[in-house]
């Protein structure tokens, strides 16, 4: 199913999404892994957590246990990641946000939400 036009994700610039969207299904595993975590984490009592730290134990896990290849994942996708998951999971909204979510910075380029505001 594709995120690119998924409401988590607004802010981003359509390319980014477009590239995001393109890893995200054909790495289900990746989203999959992450929630799961993510849910562990939250079952042990932590209101908060860090999605980067899940995506870097999900790495570490990874290279663990194969030999060859490695656990790639652009690092700008772990915002991404912790959107997506908290807009399908809004239970971990409450009673504050599982993952503190920055506001996006687009590298020079504008995203959908601020080329409507401008009226471009």
């Amino acid at each position: 199913m594709s995120v690119v036009n998924d409401p988590a994700l607004h802010e981003y610039p359509l390319d980014d999404r477009i590239n995001f969207d393109r890893f995200h299904r054909e790495n289900p595993h990746v989203f999959s892994t992450f929630k799961q975590r993510a849910f562990a984490m939250r079952a042990t009592g932590r209101l908060k957590y860090g999605a980067r730290t899940i995506i870097e134990n999900m790495r570490w896990d990874y290279d663990i246990a194969t030999t060859g290849d490695v656990f790639l994942i652009n690092d700008d996708y772990v915002p991404m990641y912790a959107r997506l998951f908290l807009h399908r999971n809004p239970k971990m909204l409450q009673p504050i946000p599982f993952f503190e979510l920055r506001r996006v910075r687009s590298r020079g380029r504008m995203s959908d939400e601020e080329r409507e505001r401008r009226g471009l």
